[in-house]
């Protein structure tokens, strides 16, 4: 190649070095995303405050276990469910609503304060029971409904449904529970004949720990007896028929024929199917809430099993419906008392993805700066409309 043509080529560009500089703010650390809960209910917008945030603890922030005597009942569960490598779990749960997310109203930020605990939702927790039975109450009642409402064909009933495994008294563990829900789904499918000519729903259960219907001393299973409770819309089952497809299939995920099957049809469905599907829905979902265990070894024993686990299961015309949570804005509920629009925004950290890390603050500082429960005030607002003549 001649020198004329190496010459009739641009020259090329010249790579600068490469030059490592600072980010200009850093991202968001491990602790602010552990400390994070998904924003379901209220949009959020930062809100600049001077005031000190609260220090989450995490797990591999200590060097030891935690002083568990500090929190009573819940730190001898957390205690058991650190032993058992649950270590993030136990940490939720001895912090479950001790702090919560302050808000401000938009018209009136200084007089219109309001905190919304921050729960942990850890599975037979007592303080965070009613919060998940109303957020299912809601989900499924809109499912079912869309469901019947369409039309209830010919000898179709809507029944209450119990599955019940036999059980002698042993810790039941995760692949128990499993198992027992595969033994359901099989069984419906077998007895109406199809997958999806049928709707149920229901939710894995253990018996009381100290209550029931014989002296604990007779109780041979001591309340470790799994079962579920469910919600059935479909064709009318024939109860021989079915216990004995739940005997069968019992006895072969088990080695043992377990002969616990009851259906109830509720009363009403076609007079008043909506209020029909909200009774047996509240009746079913009650057990969500119900607390099975009195002593630390049997909570921290449960907790354990259902460890990433679901506890509510939906089946054939009931699967995949849940409607999904859709964003909106949070009314001010003491401005909607006095029949003015305001919302409620929640101070916290924005993220470029659109969600927001919210500011965590302890109840009693929150208290003491007035600042007062969200659900206490929107519950106050509905009774003083209801009351307030037209």
């Amino acid at each position: 190649m001649s020198e004329n043509t190496i010459a009739s080529h641009p020259t090329r560009a010249v790579i600068p070095d490469l030059v490592l500089t600072e980010p200009s703010e850093p991202p968001p650390s491990r602790e602010d995303f552990l400390i994070a809960e998904v924003q379901r209910k209220f949009n959020a917008r930062r809100v600049k405050d001077d005031l000190p945030s609260v220090e989450v603890a995490e797990p591999e922030m200590y060097g030891d276990e935690p002083e568990w005597e500090r929190y009573g009942f819940r730190g001898q569960v957390g205690k058991l469910l650190w032993a058992r490598g649950k270590q993030k779990k136990a940490i939720r749960f001895v912090s479950c609503n001790k702090c919560a997310r302050p808000g401000k109203c938009s018209r009136y930020p200084n007089e219109h304060k309001y905190f919304v605990p921050n729960g942990c939702e850890v599975v037979f927790c007592k303080e965070c029971a009613q919060e998940i039975r109303r957020e299912l109450f809601l989900a499924y009642q809109a499912v079912i409904l869309a469901v019947v409402m369409r039309g209830i064909p010919e000898g179709w009933v809507l029944a209450r449904i119990n599955f019940t495994l036999r059980s002698n008294g042993s810790e039941i563990g995760s692949a128990r529970v499993k198992r027992m829900n595969s033994c359901v789904r099989s069984v419906m499918r077998r007895t109406v004949g199809a997958r999806k000519g049928f709707g149920l729903l229901f939710v894995d259960e253990v018996g009381y720990e100290k209550r029931g219907h014989l002296p604990d001393a007779q109780r041979v299973a001591r309340g470790l007896n799994l079962h579920c409770h469910g919600l059935y819309f479909g064709p009318r089952l024939n109860w021989e028929r079915t216990r004995d497809l739940w005997m069968a299939a019992t006895e072969k995920k088990f080695g043992v024929p377990s002969r616990g099957f009851y259906i109830r049809s509720v009363r009403g469905l076609k007079h008043d199917p909506a209020r029909a599907v909200r009774w047996a829905l509240n009746h079913m979902l009650k057990y969500v809430s119900k607390p099975p265990a009195v002593t630390p070894e049997r909570l921290a024993s449960l907790i354990a099993t259902f460890d990433g686990a679901r506890r509510v299961h939906s089946l054939g015309l009931f699967y995949g419906k849940r409607p999904k949570h859709k964003a909106k804005d949070c009314l001010c509920p003491l401005c909607r008392k006095e029949g003015i629009l305001s919302t409620v925004s929640f101070e916290g950290r924005a993220l470029p993805n659109g969600g927001c890390i919210p500011r965590l603050e302890k109840i009693e500082m929150l208290l003491s700066q007035g600042y007062i429960s969200l659900r206490d005030a929107g519950r106050d607002a509905v009774f003083a409309i209801r009351e307030s003549p037209p």
